[in-house]
């Protein structure tokens, strides 16, 4: 009999209930702060990921480049043009592990589908640095990218931890009164460091990839990430930021990940600024499902992400 967080409900497809019951969950925190498991387990999770590249059905290139002095990789499809907007993809993996080329499969969709083409920074991870490094990695970026790309439209799109890294940013280009992005996506968001959504206790369990342990890995994961900052300092936690005068955000998690809480919560803030915001729930899904493209629940999802950046 399969395992509580095995089971699903019938409306999901048979390639997502195959998937949630082959996944495994990521390596603990102690595994991270161990330099002799850190390197095994980095390894690991980037294989994963790389993987994930064969359920890639289209033709897709990326190059080595460097934008800001932040080496990274610039994406693009079959379907690249150079009228559409050009999208900042901020890699999650916890703020240890991926990077711009082997989290690739969780943005090539949205290139593909939208026409747009990318960049994706490969910041500097933990432990080899930490906060507020990655976000100045970022800010540098997307300054080179405005100065490289005159009038072009910047989409920010931030995945997990990566989703931390970039709102914060984007807050700040805002206190800063610099050019905004003209819109971000956030997918399967973890933008709290106090780990106090809800979600972190009623659907810990439910996820086959993220152990929440009632809020307490994300706690000691942005101690990590930030050692000597409160963890509800808006740099850190974006949530606790201010959203005034943001860009339109569209945010997307799925229903059995301990992150939903982060989306839900993230959603009403810049709602309740004024902002136009918006939250779509994937029925079943777990964190990160977007990079599984082969999954009907991908598909929609990468979809809607694509039509969201083409009405910007």
């Amino acid at each position: 009999m399969p395992g509580f967080f095995h089971r699903s409900g019938s409306a999901i497809s048979d390639g997502a209930r195959k998937r949630i019951a082959a996944l495994k969950p990521y390596p603990t925190l102690d595994m991270w702060r161990n330099p002799v498991t850190r390197v095994f387990a980095r390894r690991l999770q980037n294989e994963d990921a790389r993987k994930l590249l064969d359920e890639i059905d289209f033709e897709y290139r990326i190059t080595e480049e460097t934008a800001g002095d932040v080496d990274g990789v610039y994406y693009e499809t079959e379907n690249s043009s150079n009228d559409a907007p050009i999208i900042l993809y901020v890699h999650g993996g916890g703020f240890v592990a991926g990077g711009p080329s082997e989290n690739a499969a969780s943005i090539l969709p949205t290139c593909f589908l939208s026409g747009c083409n990318g960049f994706g920074p490969d910041y500097s991870l933990l432990p080899e640095a930490t906060y507020p490094t990655q976000i100045e990695e970022i800010n540098a970026v997307y300054h080179a990218l405005c100065v490289g790309h005159p009038g072009a439209r910047i989409v920010l799109f931030g995945e997990s931890t990566g989703a931390a890294i970039a709102l914060s940013a984007m807050m700040q280009w805002r206190n800063e009164g610099a050019h905004l992005p003209v819109g971000a996506v956030f997918i399967s968001p973890c933008v709290d460091g106090l780990g106090a959504s809800d979600t972190q206790i009623s659907l810990d369990g439910r996820d086959p990839v993220i152990r929440s342990s009632r809020g307490s890995y994300m706690r000691n994961l942005f101690r990590f990430y930030a050692p000597d900052t409160a963890l509800d300092d808006p740099g850190v936690s974006p949530l606790y930021g201010e959203f005034e005068g943001l860009p339109p955000i569209l945010t997307q998690a799925g229903s059995r990940e301990v992150l939903l809480g982060d989306a839900a919560r993230l959603t009403q803030a810049a709602s309740r600024a004024g902002v136009d915001a918006r939250l779509q729930v994937f029925d079943g899904m777990y964190h990160r499902f977007h990079a599984h493209w082969s999954l009907d629940e991908a598909r929609e999802a990468h979809r809607d992400i694509a039509e969201f950046i083409l009405s910007l």
